[in-house]
């Protein structure tokens, strides 16, 4: 029987203690502790080729070579040695596409690529960053989490190997036409002597995370190709890993693969689809780029909402008969898939779960939303969907997915030997509630703390919290991170009390240590019954870090100078000088990250 349609017959799983000691004792691996600072390291690159080759008529390209020669990497180098100085920083956590460090195709033999197909000198730089400096400050050392990301990220070459392996193509035919995209699904009439029986990509949906907003290629998850050459990057990854310096600080890494812009559980769906198409009528419409590949005068079909989108693309891959059709089963297997292939894949470290209550897609169901056990969570997980599927199913039913993938991934034997990790990306002062946020992970990580096979918690700051409100504009990053009013309008908000009020209302209620912020070790709201949950780490944005430090107003250059063509850093002008506003909210900040780091330490869970 399908997991997805015997829902209530597999359900029964009890959340406690006595159901996680059968757990395998043996169970060991490296875990993060603390808080870690996170950045997109393809974004620091850029910034550091631009200091690097400062006032240099001829610098070489960018990425490529740029990317694979010192003077970029030196900058990358020492900026990363700024975020490890300060001392409440236990690590780095980089997040990065794909594509940052996959040239071209490197073949099927992850043990043997193509030459020059990876560029793993970003990679490089973030371990030699912490071996160095685990070298020079001994005994004390500093870690690394990985966050690389798939789907939208993903590198060029994909789409050519995707299409080389379509199905139904001979290449220079006359009667077909080799193509892994799936547009042609969308367009009427429908395009001739096109085969779309294994299509992998599609442009039709929007990326939303990140700038611009556009619609480029995004893989399907299901589609074997693109599955088999994320394996072999992430084999490649682990073997390039294993000659790294201090290669052992590397302790955990965020699972990925049927994802859209990052390695959080996403897909395009009504919502994160609803602002780029307004304009449409809230339908979805090829982009321009599509139409060169296909017969003139063609039109996206009709009305084509986020989730027939969805449905035609799943019918077309699993047949219109299939168990899948129009509920989120394939992305439940895909998912369960994803934590199978980075058990086998990674050992001994942690594998992170990044979990999010209501963005993958929801497909209405005919007859009243209860009568559905689609829109049911997994028994021993209620407590993370509430009760509004009874009454309103627009987000039940993703967030029972979810809950599907958490009961497989919670599995005792699942996940391979490492330590098991779930994390929510989205943490502010006010997302402290219902559903899968902050609450679902300390529930979570409580339940499970006193078993064989813990579940550890982490959790990430959803914007930067020192990003100043523009004149007139309450609407900054600042605001919507540390205001706990909704709208978030604080009067006179600042960095340090921004701070204060993620950790102090969201991210420690519920531990050992909340007392010290002025709440409860219990807590009890909604579905959410825990006490004293411990926490392993906090991600907090680089630019934050580099607040605290006093160098929110420096550029790449200054901080980090040109080593390469021995042009040193100058501070001078930029750091926040003794005495100013500045100076003592970036004092008071780095207080409060002292606060944290200290009692985010105390929480922590010891692993075995």
């Amino acid at each position: 029987m399908n997991r997805w349609t015997g829902w209530l017959i597999v359900c029964m799983w009890v959340a406690s203690t006595a159901a996680f000691a059968q757990s395998n004792n043996s169970l060991a691996g490296r875990a993060p502790a603390g808080i870690y600072t996170n950045f997109l390291l393809d974004s620091i690159s850029k910034l550091a080729y631009t200091a690097a080759y400062h006032g240099r008529a001829k610098a070489p390209h960018y990425p490529y070579p740029a990317l694979t020669e010192a003077p970029t990497n030196d900058v990358i180098i020492k900026y990363l040695t700024i975020l490890l100085d300060d001392p409440n920083v236990s690590g780095l956590a980089p997040m990065m596409p794909w594509s940052l460090l996959s040239r071209s195709n490197p073949g099927l033999d992850p043990y043997n690529p193509a030459a020059g197909s990876y560029a793993w000198e970003p990679l490089n730089d973030v371990f030699i960053a912490v071996d160095t400096w685990n070298k020079a400050n001994a005994p004390r050392t500093k870690t690394i989490q990985l966050m690389i990301s798939p789907g939208f990220n993903s590198p060029d070459w994909l789409w050519t190997d995707i299409d080389d392996h379509a199905a139904g193509c001979v290449k220079k035919s006359s009667e077909s036409v080799c193509t892994g995209d799936c547009d042609g699904l969308f367009a009427t009439p429908a395009p001739a002597k096109l085969s779309f029986g294994n299509c992998g990509y599609t442009s039709i949906f929007w990326r939303v995370e990140g700038n611009p907003i556009e619609q480029i290629p995004l893989p399907m998850p299901w589609n074997p190709t693109y599955k088999t050459d994320w394996q072999n990057f992430l084999i490649a990854l682990n073997a390039q890993i294993q000659t790294e310096p201090s290669s052992s600080a590397f302790v955990s890494i965020e699972i990925a693969g049927p994802t859209a812009s990052s390695p959080e559980m996403i897909l395009p769906n009504d919502k994160n689809q609803a602002a780029p198409i307004k304009g449409t009528g809230g339908y979805l419409t090829l982009p321009s780029e599509a139409f060169k590949k296909l017969p003139k005068d063609e039109k996206t079909i009709g009305k084509l909402s986020v989730f027939l989108a969805w449905n035609a693309l799943i019918a077309n891959a699993y047949g219109t008969a299939s168990p899948y059709d129009n509920n989120d089963g394939a992305f439940i297997e895909e998912w369960d898939r994803a934590i199978d292939l980075y058990g086998s894949v990674f050992s001994g470290i942690t594998l992170s779960l990044t979990t999010t209550s209501d963005s993958l897609p929801t497909f209405p169901q005919p007859g009243e939303p209860y009568e559905s056990s689609v829109f049911m969570p997994v028994a021993g997980f209620e407590s993370d969907c509430d009760d509004d599927w009874k009454t309103d199913p627009d987000d039940a039913m993703a967030c029972a997915a979810v809950t599907q993938v958490l009961y497989y991934f919670t599995t005792t034997g699942v996940g391979g030997n490492n330590v098991k990790a779930t994390q929510e990306n989205g943490l502010t002062s006010r997302s402290d509630g219902s559903d899968l946020e902050p609450n679902g992970i300390k529930w979570l990580s409580a339940t499970t703390a006193t078993s064989a096979s813990p579940v550890i918690g982490g959790l990430q700051f959803a914007k930067s919290f020192s990003s100043l409100t523009p004149q007139g504009k309450d609407s900054s990053d600042m605001q919507i991170e540390g205001c706990p009013n909704s709208p978030p309008t604080c009067e006179g908000m600042t960095p340090p009390l921004a701070l204060y009020n993620v950790v102090s209302d969201s991210f420690f209620p519920g531990t050992r240590v909340a007392p010290t912020f002025g709440h409860s070790q219990t807590v009890d709201v909604n579905d959410f019954d825990y006490t004293d949950a411990p926490m392993n780490f906090l991600q907090i944005y680089s630019d934050d870090i580099l607040y605290a430090d006093g160098l929110s107003k420096c550029s790449m250059l200054e901080k980090t100078g040109s080593p390469f063509y021995n042009v040193k850093p100058n501070l001078k002008k930029c750091a926040a000088k003794p005495g100013t506003e500045l100076y003592i909210d970036a004092g008071n900040t780095e207080e409060e990250l002292e606060l944290t780091s200290v009692n985010l330490l105390r929480i922590s869970e010891p692993i075995p």
